[in-house]
């Protein structure tokens, strides 16, 4: 709220975004080069509009003859092409993925993924990845916070989180993952009971009424982030 109007408008240039479902987050009205065009058109980059989609259509995997074609005739995966050469449009260095390939079918899913990490190495940007699937998250992520009743509960490089998880919380999460093979039967830590009102938060710890772990303090006292160990960082009284 504090920047000048240049300063917004460089701010939306280098923070993109790319939306969970290609079907409703695309304006039905308008083509696939409009769609991918419409930030340069926006930001005075009329002329060469046309000639910056269709490389950019190149390299998300959507042909030329594409280019005038509405998202209901294109598939679902090609749909969330465009929401990905949508976001490159202007070079940014952040695109936010609000769970890109949830709506999408698993083997578009690692398609979509894939290609991801291929453009992230060609034009070396960041993703900010919010997502649901464990296994994905997994994949495409360098670092890794958990997230609970809107506070990051542990912040970790993601092999030190897979394989040495803190936080009650995480914990709960990665023993939730099912096991690729049926017959493979392990333990499970299951979080019980219902997610508290965000709006009337419980005091202290906002996981204490769920935590097979909590203590006293960890009812009346909010605990801090700590840094543990190189880059691994955790808000529990465990660790305090």
């Amino acid at each position: 709220s504090s920047m000048s109007n240049e300063q917004d408008r460089e701010y939306k240039r280098n923070v993109q975004i790319i939306f969970q479902d290609p079907s409703s987050s695309l304006d039905p009205r308008q083509t696939a080069g409009k769609i991918i065009g419409e930030p340069l058109v926006v930001n005075g980059r009329r002329r060469e509009a046309k000639e910056v989609v269709l490389k950019l259509m190149a390299e998300v995997g959507l042909l030329e003859e594409q280019y005038g074609l509405y998202p209901h005739e294109l598939s679902g995966g090609q749909r969330q092409r465009i929401g990905v050469a949508r976001g490159l449009a202007l070079n940014p260095s952040l695109i936010v993925c609000d769970e890109p390939v949830s709506a999408l079918d698993v083997s578009i899913q690692a398609q979509i993924i894939n290609l991801m990490q291929d453009l992230q190495q060609k034009f070396a940007f960041t993703y900010l990845f919010i997502s649901h699937d464990l296994s994905v998250v997994k994949h495409i992520s360098d670092r890794i916070a958990v997230m609970y009743m809107g506070r990051i509960v542990e912040l970790a490089p993601k092999v030190m989180l897979y394989s040495a998880p803190l936080y009650p919380y995480t914990l709960g999460l990665l023993d939730a993952i099912p096991a690729p093979n049926p017959n493979d039967k392990k333990e499970q830590s299951t979080i019980e009971g219902d997610v508290p009102n965000p709006i009337d938060p419980p005091s202290g710890c906002r996981f204490h009424p769920r935590c097979p772990r909590a203590m006293d303090i960890c009812r009346t006292q909010p605990p801090v982030m700590r840094e543990l160990r190189d880059g691994h960082s955790v808000e529990c009284h465990l660790y305090n």
